[in-house]
């Protein structure tokens, strides 16, 4: 079952299917179709990883009002297609825990494990461990090993890691209790640690991640109150899981004037994580987080660097929400951040949640970026977005992850019209994606507001520079032409309409875009 393009998946116990085929004529490479036949078909948050062939692995967890499950896909980044795919149904005695899952290449490197929290007759909570060969070839689930947990349905897995042949998970009870664990892939018990009301709030969103690779360190993510606002509290665990330190990131007081935005469950979704980070190899710490800013209108996803035995703040690069947006069920938030091969990173993160702009129309784009290890930014792109109603596209439930030579963003796509799907969007080290027809919906700049009344704006990607802007009405008539000050177009004098925009960059690069003069 291997057609690169078109590809029938057979799901168990039932004649459905699904198509994975290229959306050329959009900005998705790759554009994984849900069968039409199921209702209440939903695809929930995925988890790749990349095998040591080059190939991308993804499980695609599924639920529907009669079926639910995992896809697995194995893709091809250079060539953007589908090798291989299989569909595991659940086992009908557990539910499947779709917020968290472990997805990675088996310790002796033949093939993959995949691990996820599941619930068995509602009372009980069980970390079940799978093994996936070369060939997509899944253990059954009757087969797979199964961790007893907790004799009590756990509130949330924070996360989970492989190392070695040892699972490190933290998981949530009572709302505020984490609980961090050590299990082998055979089933045995290495280390359980319960922290009793370690967190100060209830009901908002955490997390657990590895915070140090030498020595091994891991961090949970509490929140609290700093001078009236939010600020970020970390609890540092050594490798045996035991408490080492704990620290408050009070952003605002390295002089960035950058407040975090708690998770409150107002506008809390499994699209959210609310803290990312990443460590470096000079001591040091790259956190991603949503933000705020007090004194200036502005808001987005930002990424921080601190050094680890000071907690200082070192550097920062923000990347605003677009439009600009105050509430913070509205502006961005990180997707992931990834180590490229030169010991960059890459991050991702959405330019907006989704919510429709001025003009009613939906704006919606996810920013990608590459910055050095100090966080200068080296390139910055929009992508799978539109600035006008007719290319508009919502995504969630996104994920980052490295490919063999950059990084491929991931998640549940929804173009005007359309129904909905799931999306691989394949990024090279360059910031380009390598085909023409991809190319369509990448751009290297960000321009608002739109509608204008007076004046366009444009950010460029630093690596970019403009030579020209021009814009024609809807008859093809040329009626503004700007060779200097390209930061800004005059809109003055123009009537209230539609047009189209023409940017020109040095080197020949020309993009087109519809705004539109109040």
């Amino acid at each position: 079952m291997k057609k690169p393009l078109l590809l029938l998946l057979a799901f168990a116990l039932a004649s459905l299917f699904a198509q994975a085929q290229d959306y050329s004529c959009d900005s998705l490479l790759l554009y994984v179709k849900r069968p039409a036949e199921v209702s209440g078909f939903k695809f929930y948050l995925s988890f790749s990883t990349k095998t040591s062939d080059g190939n991308i692995i993804t499980c695609i967890p599924t639920t529907s009002a009669s079926l639910c499950g995992d896809w697995l896909y194995k893709i091809d980044p250079q060539t953007a297609s589908v090798i291989d795919s299989v569909f595991v149904q659940s086992d009908k005695r557990y539910v499947d825990n779709t917020k968290e899952l472990l997805l990675t290449e088996a310790p002796n490197g033949n093939g993959l494990i995949l691990a996820r929290l599941i619930y068995k007759d509602g009372i009980q909570s069980l970390l079940r461990i799978s093994h996936i060969d070369n060939d997509l070839n899944v253990q059954p689930h009757s087969e797979a090993v199964k961790v007893v947990l907790a004799d009590f349905i756990v509130d949330e897995l924070l996360g989970i890691l492989l190392e070695g042949d040892q699972i490190v998970l933290s998981y949530l009870m009572d709302k505020r209790t984490p609980v961090l664990m050590r299990v082998g892939l055979d089933g045995s018990f290495h280390e359980y640690r319960n922290y009793n009301n370690l967190f100060q709030f209830q009901f908002v969103k955490h997390g657990f991640a590895l915070y140090n690779e030498t020595p091994r360190e891991y961090a949970i993510f509490d929140w609290d109150v700093c001078e009236n606002d939010t600020c970020l509290v970390y609890h540092v665990f050594d490798s045996l899981l035991a408490p080492k330190e704990t620290f408050v990131m009070n952003h605002h007081e390295f002089g960035f004037d950058i407040y975090p935005v708690g998770p409150w469950p107002s506008y809390i979704s499994l699209t959210f994580r609310p803290i990312h980070i990443l460590p470096l190899d000079d001591n040091t710490f790259v956190e991603a987080i949503q933000y705020k800013r007090l004194n200036l209108v502005r808001s987005g996803a930002c990424l921080l660097k601190y050094d680890m035995t000071t907690h200082e703040c070192v550097a920062n690069a923000q990347f605003e929400s677009w439009p600009i947006y105050l509430n913070p069920s509205k502006m961005g938030y990180p997707i992931g951040m990834v180590k490229s091969m030169d010991g960059n990173i890459y991050f991702a993160y959405r330019t907006n949640n989704n919510i429709s702009g001025q003009g009613g129309q939906g704006r919606a784009w996810i920013g990608i970026a590459k910055v050095d290890s100090d966080l200068n930014i080296l390139w910055q792109r929009y992508v799978l977005g539109g600035w006008s109603s007719s290319d508009v596209f919502v995504h969630y439930y996104c994920n980052a992850d490295a490919t063999a030579d950059g990084f491929v963003v991931t998640g549940k796509a929804l173009k005007t019209g359309e129904t909905l799907n799931y999306f691989y969007y394949f990024v090279h080290d360059d910031g380009l994606v390598g085909t023409s027809e991809a190319e369509a919906f990448i751009r290297p700049y960000m321009f608002y507001p739109n509608p204008a009344q007076t004046e366009l704006h444009l950010q460029y990607s630093p690596d970019v520079q403009p030579k020209q802007i021009e814009l024609y009405d809807l008859q093809g008539r040329m009626v503004r032409s700007q060779s200097k000050g390209l930061e800004n177009l005059n809109m003055v004098g123009l009537p209230a309409g539609t047009y189209t925009m023409r940017v020109m960059l040095e080197g020949g690069k020309v993009f087109s875009d519809k705004v539109v003069k109040e």
